[in-house]
């Protein structure tokens, strides 16, 4: 993935990903559309967004086998993650913020719940994707100015707060949760995309992140 990028310049027609995304980020998180669609929103318009960016390879490149141990680190970021979520939280709670739930498995039987999860599970895939089309234009526009290292750092801080702000339903616009916990909070995954070169352990780790959570809430009302 990073051979790829430091191979390729962003396209002349890059700046038309920011409609694109803007419409996954919409129909990604519009629960009224029928049927499984809303899940592979983010899939579909991140995969279109990073192919106006960069051309044809992309996807495979981002998609690509991770580097060797890669595997090893999921569990040390799912922990770290958590971690950095419970301090964010506590932090909010010091300063008056509210938590909001996520509902995203909605309520009724516990099949139904369960296979929401599976759904959820499978855009999470997507998050990853659209979150790589955010942060990957911002990384190499900024490494006509900084040090590689220095575009990562600012890219991915900048994107994890756009990322954050995808999940304005899910969080009824609740900024400090969108921003921080969930936003920031994200960082680790984004961390492990440079460390693996590829996008798959964090997505294993962020459906794991995501397992973890909903879960237990599903099978016993915690």
């Amino acid at each position: 993935m990073l051979n790829y990028l430091d191979s390729r310049n962003l396209s002349k027609i890059w700046w038309l990903s920011a409609v694109t995304i803007i419409i996954g980020a919409l129909l990604g998180t519009d629960s009224t559309l029928p049927g499984v669609l809303p899940y592979f929103a983010f899939i579909f318009f991140g995969g279109i967004s990073l192919y106006l960016q960069y051309g044809r390879g992309i996807l495979a490149a981002i998609l690509e086998k991770p580097k060797k141990g890669s595997w090893k680190l999921v569990i040390p970021v799912l922990i770290i993650s958590y971690v950095i979520a419970f301090i964010f939280l506590g932090i909010g709670n010091l300063l008056g913020n509210q938590p909001v739930t996520n509902g995203a498995t909605g309520s009724g039987p516990v099949t139904t719940q369960l296979i929401r999860l599976f759904w959820i599970c499978i855009s999470l895939i997507g998050e990853e994707i659209i979150t790589a089309a955010l942060t990957l234009p911002f990384v190499s526009l900024l490494m006509k100015r900084v040090n590689k290292r220095q575009a990562w750092i600012y890219g991915a801080i900048i994107c994890s707060l756009l990322f954050g702000m995808l999940h304005f339903r899910a969080y009824d616009w609740n900024l400090y949760q969108m921003l921080v916990p969930i936003g920031l909070g994200r960082l680790p995954f984004t961390w492990l995309w440079v460390k693996s070169d590829s996008l798959w352990p964090a997505v294993i780790t962020h459906i794991l992140y995501d397992v973890l959570i909903f879960l237990p809430a599903i099978l016993f009302g915690i």
